[in-house]
């Protein structure tokens, strides 16, 4: 073999080698975002049910203010005529 061919052969087995190591890599970095984004996906689930449940029990303060503003309202319409 000339040198040329020699050279040839050991930079596409290094380039080989370094593609499927980076493959093996990038395998596992994905594998660890999914467990990473299901734990995630978890935590956020955990919590939004007690956020929710505090939204609601705000929009009920909110919407009695507003019934009873809406009664004071009138009471001052009322006296106004």
């Amino acid at each position: 073999m000339d040198l040329t061919q020699i050279v040839i052969v050991i930079s596409l087995l290094s380039i080989t080698t370094i593609v499927v190591i980076s493959g093996i890599y990038l395998i596992r970095l994905l594998k660890e975002l999914q467990s990473t984004v299901i734990e995630t996906n978890h935590i956020i689930s955990s919590i939004s049910r007690p956020v929710d449940s505090f939204s609601e029990f705000i929009m009920g303060f909110k919407n009695g203010f507003s019934l009873l503003n809406s009664f004071f309202k009138k009471d001052k319409k009322e006296a106004e005529k």
